[in-house]
């Protein structure tokens, strides 16, 4: 408890209120907020939306990241915890993080939680993961954090719910140059460029970073290539075309011997692109996807995969009057991949061909009778190629009984479709294996105390079943395993003065025998503010009832992390410090493999801003 101590009475002696000739940059949002857009599916008033939303927009707390998008979901979303052992990167693989858990469910792999970039989904074609070392915070705007199972909207692996990161659509800077060195021979280094010609708009970024790593064998090394198209087709529609590409390799102390020498514990690489068309026409929106995700992986130990995702996905929102609205769309999907082991053959791989097609639709309508009642109703339909069909419906309301308070209460369901290495990969896969499923519902509320300075409180209640789990002798996947899970969460977001803020959240998890990696409390808080032109950021995060497994086995110790950031702008460039892990807390996410002490990131951004005319 010391370490705690010491960071509450450093939080409540730092100045509350303060001075500052800058404009105000820190978004918040309240009941009076005309719409927001969620995942690109459908647009709502905040007052309307009938479950709990995070959205963090990424620029005014960019200096709690050092490599990835990820980090700001584990500081700013109560209840999301994100696991990390290293200085940079998450890796992959059993002994891999970067892993999502948020209400009692996630998984390892993490294919509870769907992550999806502009509204389409991303995840490995065979294990069905997210790829947390590709979600930098490059050209990223704001991330959308949809909590509770929303796979009557977004379909397979939203059990958890989905996580939205979204990509800047504009650019105020015509040149962008980032470079940050610290301790453990880490190096961050970032460039982009605007480019604006014959009515199309484009940004092209490159990034490198590595890592020695704070332990041996921790290092990692990743490049990233990206860049965005868009052009205006009329006023109304905009097509986007996105590309990126990602190769990167990280070590892991696992690595005892290297039957592949490959001299580190993998070496990945990743492309992905995806055309955008989206616009209006009278009461209707529209968008239409059409995305593919490659990947080649390669272990240490001779592993080595292909996977693949070719997707196409359209969304209408119409809004019929001010009364009546309704969201409807379909996606369809084909992925799949082969692995082998080019070091061992006779290795329990099935190196076929495997693959699986999906295909969905989904409705969703919004009833509004009076301005302070809205009730949701809505239906999925989903097939497959592995004659699995799923009906998940979805229901809600919100209530504003005055004008500062909202109640919401919701009705969910969730499923997640078995991967292909569950299915078919391993010796020990399992071809009639079902879906997981979760059904959970939730009630909580939002109080505007004054202005924009708001308290939530959420209880949320999860009945998951057809778990898919392994079991011995001999070792082979099945349905097992139901839970009952509940907890609540609770978040203060307080703005004592123009130019500072703080963020107080707590949550509180029963996860049945479901303990692996899903704390039972979690606290966190930050208190953001400026004194003239200095933008000081104070992070702490209490993690505690923290196991490894399941069924309440490989117990972690409790700890407390802090942080401290400082960003000075001097014209066009800003100065930044991250003090990361400021008490030296020594800690584990996995048993014998020590997090990160103390460490740090000294740089510099330069932004060019772009000519007016």
């Amino acid at each position: 408890m010391k370490p705690l101590f010491i960071s509450l009475l450093l939080f409540f002696l730092l100045p509350t209120f303060v001075y500052s000739s800058e404009s105000d940059s820190l978004k918040t949002y309240s009941l009076q907020d005309s719409i927001v857009v969620i995942a690109e599916r459908y647009r709502l008033s905040i007052r309307s939306i009938t479950n709990t939303v995070d959205v963090v927009p990424v620029r005014p707390y960019r200096e709690l990241a050092t490599h990835s998008a990820l980090e700001l979901i584990d500081a700013l979303s109560p209840s999301a915890f994100v696991t990390d052992k290293k200085i940079l990167g998450y890796g992959l693989g059993r002994d891999g993080a970067g892993s999502i858990y948020m209400r009692g469910m996630g998984g390892k792999p993490n294919s509870g939680v769907l992550v999806l970039i502009n509204g389409r989904p991303d995840f490995m074609g065979i294990f069905g993961h997210p790829l947390p070392d590709v979600y930098g915070l490059d050209n990223i705007e704001k991330i959308e954090v949809i909590k509770g199972p929303s796979s009557a909207v977004f379909g397979s692996n939203a059990m958890a719910g989905a996580v939205n990161l979204i990509t800047e659509s504009s650019h105020n800077e015509r040149y962008t140059l980032q470079s940050q060195f610290g301790n453990h021979e880490t190096l961050i280094h970032r460039a982009g460029m605007d480019l604006c010609w014959k009515g199309s708009e484009s940004y092209w970024t490159i990034a490198h970073s590595r890592s020695k790593g704070h332990i041996d064998s921790t290092g990692f090394e990743e490049w990233s290539f990206s860049g965005q198209v868009n052009r205006k087709l009329s006023p109304h529609w905009q097509i986007s075309l996105v590309g990126k590409y990602v190769p990167y390799k990280f070590d892991d102390p696992a690595r005892k011997n290297d039957p592949a020498q490959l001299g580190y514990y993998a070496k990945i690489r990743r492309g992905m692109a995806h055309l955008h068309l989206s616009g209006s026409g009278g009461k209707l929106n529209s968008s239409f996807h059409l995305y593919t995700n490659l990947g080649h992986h390669r272990f240490y130990d001779g592993f080595e995969s292909h996977d693949f995702t070719y997707g196409f996905s359209s969304y209408q929102h119409l809004r019929f009057s001010r009364q009546i609205q309704l969201g409807f769309g379909m996606d369809a999907l084909y992925y799949g991949g082969k692995a082998k082991n080019v070091v061992f053959p006779t290795a329990p791989i099935n190196s076929d061909l495997h693959t699986l097609t999906t295909l969905g639709g989904y409705v969703v309508g919004f009833y509004t009778p009076i301005s302070q009642i809205t009730v949701k109703g809505g239906l999925r339909y989903q097939t497959t190629s592995e004659d699995i069909q799923k009906l998940t419906p979805t229901a809600g309301v919100s209530v504003i009984p005055f004008s500062r308070l909202k109640l919401y209460a919701n009705y969910n369901q969730g499923f997640r479709l078995p991967t292909l290495q569950e299915l078919y990969l391993f010796k020990w896969s399992n071809p009639e294996l079902k879906s997981e499923e979760v059904a959970s519902y939730e009630v909580g509320s939002v109080f505007y105390f004054t202005g924009n300075n708001s308290i939530s409180l959420a209880y949320f209640h999860n009945n998951l079943s057809n778990i898919i789990q392994m079991v011995a002798p001999p070792p082979h996947y099945i349905n097992g395993q139901d839970a009952r899970q509940w907890g609540i969460e609770t978040q203060l977001q307080f703005r004592p003065s123009r130019f500072a803020q703080l963020i107080i959240s707590y949550s509180y998890l029963n996860p049945d025998e479901l303990t692996a990696y899903n704390p039972q409390h979690l606290y966190k808080y930050l208190l953001n503010f400026r004194v003239r032109k200095l933008t000081v950021q104070f992070y702490g995060k209490q993690v505690t009832g923290l196991y490894a497994d399941n069924y309440h086995r490989a117990k972690l110790n409790n700890y407390h992390l802090l942080n401290l950031s400082f960003i000075l702008p001097v014209g066009d460039l800003a100065i930044s410090l991250q003090l990361r892990n400021l008490l030296n807390t020594r800690y584990e996410v996995l048993p014998g493999y020590p997090a990160p002490g103390f460490h740090f990131l000294f740089g510099f951004r330069l932004k060019v801003p772009r000519k007016t005319s």
